[in-house]
């Protein structure tokens, strides 16, 4: 909403809000603006007498059945509102602008649950991946069939968790180990416990590579599927 600064001018929005709350009786709406004119003293930081455009803004806001927001954040600013439920107006600082920037937060936003669970597909390749099913799938729970399948499924999660969410951190992690343990074997041949070492980074560094590759196949297609054909 944009007010003229002339009183007068002014009605033909007041006619214009009163159609719309007839038009809108049986559904929510909001208005948001400048409406050049306060309802209250108050609301200006040099308060002065009720004027006679006030009173025509009051009465058409309780014509309407218009309630004000309640605010946040700056104080002064030519659109001010009061209480409405979990529903809020926040005043930012105008910056350059003569007006103050305003958002509406229509309830309380609510609090993140967490990222949802995602299936990694290396998973199946872990020597302990079907024990671990197995071993869940062997347990015992009361309800319908469908029930119980989302029970299994939903203790299942945090096991499969533990095997390893990100196989490219392990990767670096394990080609600077065998870079370091190279290195000394360099300067000491002959030394079995470095070369048994070697060995066995040597083939978890393989078997995480292969993790690494799944895992980054499978999150480009995911990426591929949020964003599109668009040549991102």
């Amino acid at each position: 909403i944009y007010g003229l600064c002339d009183s007068r001018a002014r009605k033909h929005l007041w006619n214009d809000i009163t159609f719309c709350a007839n038009r809108f009786k049986k559904t929510p709406w909001m208005l948001l603006g400048d409406f050049n004119v306060i309802r209250f003293t108050h609301e200006h930081n040099k308060q002065g007498r009720v004027t006679k455009a006030m009173e025509e803004f009051n009465n058409v806001l309780r014509t309407a059945e218009l309630e004000d927001l309640k605010t946040t954040g700056l104080k002064y600013t030519w659109s001010n509102m009061i209480a409405f439920g979990d529903s809020y107006a926040h005043s930012y600082n105008q910056g350059i602008s003569d007006h103050a920037p305003i958002s509406v937060q229509l309830m309380h936003q609510v609090q993140s649950v967490g990222r949802p669970f995602k299936f990694l597909n290396f998973w199946a390749d872990h020597p302990n991946f079907l024990n671990i099913v197995r071993h869940e799938w062997s347990q015992t729970y009361e309800g319908p069939p469908l029930k119980i399948i989302q029970l299994k499924l939903k203790n299942l999660k945090p096991h499969l968790k533990k095997l390893s969410t990100r196989p490219d951190l392990m990767t670096t992690n394990l080609r600077l180990e065998l870079a370091k343990v190279q290195l000394e074997l360099d300067g000491k041949l002959e030394d079995v416990n470095l070369k048994t070492l070697e060995i066995l980074l040597r083939n978890d560094l393989a078997i995480s590579a292969k993790n690494e590759e799944v895992f980054f196949k499978q999150k480009s297609r995911i990426h591929w599927l949020q964003e599109g054909d668009s040549n991102t």
